[in-house]
């Protein structure tokens, strides 16, 4: 969440404060098809959690990565709740590392909410390939 209205940087000063805002609209949720018959790259789905909508719980956009095989694995956006304070901080991409490649994933989450785009990938390199660590890119 971006509190704009104190334009005090990203997330809430308190656990209180963040139950206290209103609703999110939004849910992204990671679709994991690495291990499966599917022959389809992973994606990051955008899922309408506004009550008052008429897609409420439906899954309205698609972002497929790039290859097969990545294993997308624990999300995190690029700013977390202790940038609270920091204007200079935006919560504005989302960053997915995936397991089965050594990519990580940069997703826009700002430029159409409701249809994140891929906005950079890490890809792997030779050295990452030998000791399963770095990207590049």
């Amino acid at each position: 969440h971006e509190d704009s209205s104190s334009n005090q940087g990203p997330g809430y000063a308190t656990p209180l404060d963040a139950m206290k805002a209103p609703r999110e609209k939004l849910m992204y949720a990671l679709c994991i098809l690495t291990g499966t018959e599917a022959q389809h790259p992973d994606y990051l789905s955008t899922v309408d959690v506004d009550p008052k909508s008429p897609t409420y719980c439906q899954v309205i956009h698609r972002l497929p990565m790039l290859y097969l095989n990545d294993e997308l694995h624990h999300a995190g956006w690029s700013a977390c709740s202790s940038s609270f304070g920091d204007t200079s901080k935006r919560r504005n991409r989302l960053v997915l590392p995936a397991l089965g490649s050594t990519r990580i994933y940069i997703v826009d989450t700002e430029t159409d909410p409701l249809a994140p785009r891929l906005f950079k990938v890490g890809l792997p390199t030779r050295r990452t390939t030998q000791l399963g660590s770095g990207v590049e890119g």
